[in-house]
């Protein structure tokens, strides 16, 4: 921490918002800068956009697959038209070929720079050399042609669904069924340094090696259901990343927003099942176009389902398989190995590509606008990287990363606040530089009417904010280096200020029925001072009882005759500690008297025989004395409904009338209550079991009811009949009656 403040956001308290973790950085924007795995800010690999004017104006929703042949040029699939586009280095790119089919999904280049290209949904494999001059090299009888991987002796490897083939294609054109799996697509292939195929599944998630001569053996079952994408290293270490949660249908690649296909449009093709149709921009409603699934493989998970899962594996020489990255519901699309040897992840959403730099930690090294990374490659210290919804082409480049910046996510005071001090813990080597400025504004979103970016702060240990008075601060952070130098690391910032402060807000103020407490603990919170109470009271500390009475009030209850209690739920939206103080007057009365003042727990009871029956009401006064000023103090109130004290059971009368015919007797009662009805009647005869007597009326609901008991067949001698009758509150009363039978 850069400044000491208490822990409690009280009003006059400045409360201190610091980022320096990992998490709160990823919140904010970076834009050449990386967000390290501790949780630092540091210059990343220059990112651009590059220059491919067709690929803009053609809407292209998708891009599926990346390769780069020996002069440098980038090739880049499409998924709208079967396009494929090319970007020469350092100079603008444009439509190479059209395939003639619906999405490109792989692309690959011999070692003659000639490429060739995986479509779907028609399955062909098109082999194009020259100035974009193509022919279709081999179609099997598949539909989907998944990676594409060129063999050390010039072979092709295709990938394919819905049979979960592999095929090994001859320089002659000749193709051969190389491994027949028994899942239903393998949608991942890499060469290790032996020539041995590393391919993935989709289905069971299962990692094989295949020989040369064609064996295959499985290097690792998954939990997850697909193996997505394979690399290997010059040492032979697999790198794989998996995605599908245990027993979830699979992630779906991204579909264009939105996906709602045109009503009447084609069916799902056969062998995937459960795959719903998706709707292609540019392409008219009723057109008769060939209707695919683009997934990676299967089903789409449904938005309340459990969230994606991605791990990432690595699997040494030896055969250890160690899951060096997993996220619950980031969804890794891409990997490749950067110079350096280190897993680079392409992720979505939204779009971002990550570094893996030690177990379960990765370093963000750009943060795309686009919803997905869908493709990665790699030529020297340069990354490319291809997004989804919408297709754009980006690099990442090291030799454009002299400078940078940072946008943290905005900061909600949740009211105006006075801005007052920023600071920030940095490394900064000779000629580096760290600038920052803040803006406010009062606006969720930053715009028009927020500030103008303030000059830049120049003290690290705290400079006093510029920028006026707002409920949202967003700060900007701009590193740069000298060309060749090393780069400044902005380690935290942190941005003092205090709140105007808010009353607090009462949700709820609950009577609980008669007699009903909450037991006391054993060591309870002080009791207000006897002055302070207006009647005997018990006191219990916060807590949740799951009424949302407030945390630490015990949850169980006792009974006690004559008590009666409140609890109440406020909110502070400044995080204040509170008091309250409860009134009550009676029916007619003008004046509020004090039941109880000062007290910190949402809670009281008290004996209600201290009170004459009769209507009464209660009011809360919730303030925020205990953490402010007196000229700051604000405060709520919050009258209850009214309720009524009745502490005196009814009067009962029994009388016993002889009956018409012998050994019968008719007892007949009559109750009254002062204040309240009466709820039910009992009788007992000779101390025998209770049972429930039916008013006159049919209904006991008023404060007078009268009842009617015929006895027959009774023996000679003495008899005694009671009867008890109770109240609304519960007060109960009773009477009887002794008759001789003769």
């Amino acid at each position: 921490m850069l400044l000491f403040v208490p822990s409690a956001a009280a009003a006059v308290t400045p409360v201190l918002w610091t980022v320096e973790s990992l998490e709160e950085f990823e919140r904010g924007k970076p834009e050449g800068v990386a967000v390290g795995a501790t949780g630092e800010l540091s210059l990343s690999p220059g990112l651009t956009t590059l220059n491919v004017p067709t690929l803009e104006q053609s809407s292209e929703p998708f891009l599926w697959s990346l390769s780069i042949d020996g002069k440098g040029n980038l090739y880049a699939g499409g998924g709208k038209s079967g396009s494929i586009y090319r970007v020469p280095r350092g100079a603008a790119g444009a439509a190479y070929y059209e395939t003639g089919d619906l999405a490109v999904r792989a692309l690959a280049v011999d070692r003659n720079d000639i490429l060739f290209a995986g479509t779907m949904p028609q399955g062909k494999i098109v082999r194009i050399t020259g100035e974009g001059k193509g022919e279709v090299y081999y179609q099997p009888e598949d539909r989907y042609i998944w990676a594409l991987a060129v063999g050390p002796k010039g072979d092709l490897y295709a990938a394919t669904g819905e049979r979960g083939i592999v095929y090994r294609i001859s320089g002659s054109g000749k193709a051969e069924t190389f491994f027949d799996s028994e899942e239903f697509h393998i949608v991942a292939l890499a060469l290790d340094p032996q020539g041995d195929l590393i391919a993935g599944s989709d289905g069971k998630g299962l990692l094989y090696r295949i020989t040369p001569s064609g064996k295959a053996t499985v290097l690792y079952d998954s939990p997850l259901r697909e193996i997505a994408a394979v690399a290997v290293d010059p040492r032979g270490t697999i790198y794989a990343a998996a995605i599908g949660g245990d027993g979830e249908p699979p992630i779906p690649l991204p579909q264009p927003h939105p996906s709602v296909p045109p009503a009447g449009q084609g069916q799902s093709p056969a062998g995937l099942p459960g795959q719903p149709p998706v709707a292609l921009p540019g392409i008219d409603e009723g057109q008769s176009v060939p209707t695919v699934t683009v997934t990676a493989v299967s089903a789409v998970v449904t938005p309340h389902g459990p969230p994606p899962k991605s791990e990432v594996y690595r699997i040494d020489p030896d055969g250890t398989v160690v899951t060096i990255w997993s996220s619950p519901s980031e969804v890794v699309y891409a990997l490749a190995l950067d110079s350096a040897g280190r897993p680079i992840l392409g992720t979505g959403e939204p779009g971002r590509v990550r570094a893996i730099t030690g177990l379960q930690q990765t370093s963000l090294l750009a943060k795309l606008p686009q919803s997905q990374v869908t493709s990665l490659a790699v030529a020297g210290a340069r990354v490319y990287a291809a997004s989804s919804n919408v297709g754009r082409l980006h690099l990442l480049d090291p030799a454009l990363g002299d400078s940078g910046t940072y946008q943290s996510a905005a900061r909600d005071a949740q009211s105006i606040a006075r801005w007052g001090r920023i600071s920030w813990r940095a490394t900064q080597p000779q000629g580096s530089k760290i600038e920052v400025s803040t803006r406010t504004g009062n606006s969720a979103v930053a715009d028009d009417t927020w500030s103008e970016w303030s000059a830049p702060y120049s003290t690290a240990d705290g400079s006093p904010i510029t920028s006026p008075a707002g409920r949202f601060l967003q700060w900007r952070a701009r590193l740069s280096r000298p060309s060749g130098g090393d780069g400044p690391t902005l380690a935290a910032v942190s941005v003092a200020y205090v709140q105007s402060n808010l009353p607090p807000r009462i949700l709820r103020l609950t009577l609980q029925p008669p007699g009903i407490l909450r037991e006391r603990p054993p060591h309870g919170t002080p009791e207000t001072e006897p002055a302070d109470l207006a009647f005997t009271g018990i006191r219990v500390r916060d807590g949740d009882d799951g009424s949302g009475a407030g945390p630490g009030i015990p949850q169980k209850k006792i009974f006690v005759r004559g008590m009666r209690s409140f609890d109440w739920e406020v909110e502070d939206p400044n995080g204040d500690a509170l008091q309250y103080d409860l009134w009550f007057r009676g029916e007619g009365e003008s004046a509020w008297k004090p039941l109880v003042r000062g007290l910190r727990e949402p809670y009281f009871g008290f004996d209600s025989m201290q009170l004459p029956d009769g209507l009464y009401r209660v009011r809360l006064d919730a303030s925020d004395a205990p953490a402010n000023a007196a000229d700051k103090v604000r405060s709520a109130s919050l009258t209850g409904d009214t309720f009524a004290i009745d502490n005196t059971p009814p009067q009962v009368q029994v009388t016993a009338r002889k009956g018409a015919r012998s050994g019968a007797q008719a007892i007949e009662v009559t109750a009254t209550d002062a204040t309240g009805p009466i709820s039910r009647a009992d009788s007992s005869l000779d101390a025998g079991r209770w049972s429930l007597l039916q008013p006159a009326d049919g209904i006991s609901d008023s404060r007078s009811e009268s009842y009617t008991l015929a006895l027959e067949g009774l023996r000679a001698g003495e008899h005694t009949v009671i009867v008890r009758v109770t109240d609304l509150l519960g007060n109960v009363g009773a009477g009887k009656a002794t008759f001789t039978i003769e």
